[in-house]
């Protein structure tokens, strides 16, 4: 879990990467930071992981509120670390839960679709 390996490490021990924001960029980040509750810093992570996690996957509307809401959970300063990641380990046992239904249920759909081919075959 990236969130709790950043925590362990001090900021000097943390990558650095110095970053030219387009004109106005940094204000509209600083914006929405405060709006989520973050440091500027924070924001960026977010975003950024946000960008390689949805480039890999079509969405879930259910799965990005979620994600949403405990990514903003784990990321508020104002709640301790043990609570963060106990927030981000429901948010995974839940999506693991999810994965076995559909896998569950992609199964029972190959069962049925091969039955109707079989009686189809009868015919």
């Amino acid at each position: 879990m990236a969130h709790s390996l950043m925590a362990e490490r001090t900021p000097q021990e943390q990558d650095k990467y110095v970053v030219r924001f387009p004109d106005g960029m940094r204000d509209r980040l600083k914006d929405e930071a405060a709006k989520n509750s973050r440091s500027l810093n924070a924001e960026i992570i977010a975003r950024l992981e946000d960008s390689f996690e949805n480039s890999n996957r079509a969405p879930s509307s259910i799965d990005e509120i979620a994600k949403s809401a405990a990514r903003q959970l784990t990321n508020a300063p104002h709640i301790p670390i043990k609570d963060r990641e106990a927030i981000w380990s429901l948010y995974e046992t839940i999506k693991l839960e999810e994965t076995r239904n559909i896998r569950k249920f992609m199964t029972r759909l190959s069962e049925v679709i091969a039955d109707a081919e079989e009686r189809s075959a009868k015919k």
